[in-house]
């Protein structure tokens, strides 16, 4: 089966699933264990998801004097994730099974209610190993994820998405002596594959028609982004440690980008895709700089108990002249992200069993980890606020990853 075949199925498939015409704040990737703490992972960094949320963090997986000339790798460290309407639009497809025409299958649709579908499949493959004096990652890495909305106002007509990056990343940490002050980067090649058109429940019936439009309106680019970080623990781990991130540092801007949280057409930095462009209003040809800060603490209860307390804040905008650097008029409520992670053993080192506890944009977040020397797995649960509106509206989200190696 071909690509476009494969996506027409999955969007005739996700074309029942409704709600609001929402907007979500973008993400290149979607890792597990951070979720589980509402997201605020900024100033704590500490293990192989460094890359994807503070690159500065990536010399804070392994003490120094446990590092080695290769320091840790996971294999396939595969990922996926539902939202819970996914039981609710099964349900629908069984029930809407005989419908014949776009009206039936309106109507089916008005009666899931708002909930939108979506759906991602992630894997990271690494090492991580000393590239002289420079504790560093590297890994190939793709990231799929799907998502379907129908119209609030005009049932007949679906937003549909289906995006899928495949590419590698180098990352590297600079630190000092005591390992209380990092300096982090990385560089992440991408080729993406994007779909993302309106489209009416007629075409998603008839699957010529679909994949004709998929043929006519995909984007297939390619993009190098930068990612920077920094982390500054004042003293020891009972004192605050500071962290900051730039994902998609701005190597490029385009001009007329339809700002989809300010509803107007301006100038993002961040970065921008070249390629085979169909679509030049998908919002997927540029990923905004994404700007987070973050404080955390971990205070230890006993010799056993341990605990990591953190805040952060993302998608911070700041503009120059006529250039925006993250997206402008991003509500403060999806910014917002706090969390707490439970833990045994030694801080400095990876924890066997946590347990954590969060908000991810005014919503209930919580998950696990296990680890041993071969092996991990991760859960959680949070939610997403998918509102376009002042009036949040929680999609839940289940994700969960597995690896080998240690």
């Amino acid at each position: 089966m071909n690509l476009v075949k494969l996506f027409s199925i999955l969007l005739l498939l996700i074309g029942l699933s409704t709600g609001v015409l929402a907007q979500e704040t973008p993400e290149s990737y979607v890792p597990v264990r951070s979720n589980g703490m509402g997201g605020a992972f900024t100033a704590i960094s500490n293990d192989e998801n460094a890359v994807w949320t503070n690159p500065a963090g990536i010399a804070r997986i392994r003490k120094a004097r446990s590092r080695s000339t290769v320091n840790l790798f996971k294999f396939p460290n595969i990922s996926a994730g539902a939202n819970g309407s996914s039981r609710e639009f099964l349900s629908g497809i069984s029930e809407s099974g005989n419908a014949e025409n776009a009206q039936s299958l309106s109507d089916e649709a008005s009666s899931l209610s708002r909930n939108p579908l979506w759906s991602m499949l992630s894997l990271f493959p690494m090492i991580m190993l000393d590239v002289g004096a420079l504790p560093s990652i590297m890994g190939a890495y793709s990231h799929t994820r799907l998502k379907a909305i129908i119209d609030e106002d005009d049932n007949t007509l679906a937003r549909a998405e289906a995006i899928s990056d495949v590419g590698g990343v180098f990352g590297a940490s600079i630190t000092t002596r005591t390992n209380r002050v990092n300096f982090g980067f990385n560089l992440r090649y991408l080729s993406r594959f994007a779909y993302e058109e309106t489209l009416t429940l007629a075409d998603l019936q008839n699957p010529n028609t679909l994949q004709t439009r998929i043929k006519e309106n995909s984007n297939k680019s390619t993009a190098l982004a930068v990612d920077l970080g920094f982390l500054w623990t004042f003293a020891d781990f009972w004192f605050p440690t500071i962290g900051i991130a730039m994902f998609n540092a701005p190597t490029g801007c385009q001009d007329n980008y339809l700002n989809p949280f300010s509803k107007t057409r301006q100038k993002i930095c961040g970065t921008v895709f070249t390629g085979d462009i169909a679509n030049p209003d998908a919002l997927s040809t540029v990923d905004p700089t994404d700007l987070r800060v973050g404080i955390s603490i971990t205070p230890r209860f006993s010799r056993k108990l341990a605990a990591r307390i953190a805040i952060d804040m993302h998608h911070l905008h700041f503009a120059s002249g006529e250039q925006n650097f993250g997206l402008e008029d991003v509500p403060f409520r999806k910014q917002i992200h706090a969390g707490a992670e439970f833990f045994s053993g030694n801080p400095l080192l990876p924890a066997p069993f946590s347990v954590a506890v969060g908000v991810n944009q005014g919503f209930y977040s919580m998950g696990f980890t296990i680890r041993t020397s071969f092996f991990s797995l991760e859960f959680t649960s949070y939610g997403k606020n998918v509102s376009t509106t002042d009036t949040p509206l929680e999609d839940r989200r289940y994700l969960a990853a597995i690896s080998f190696g240690g």
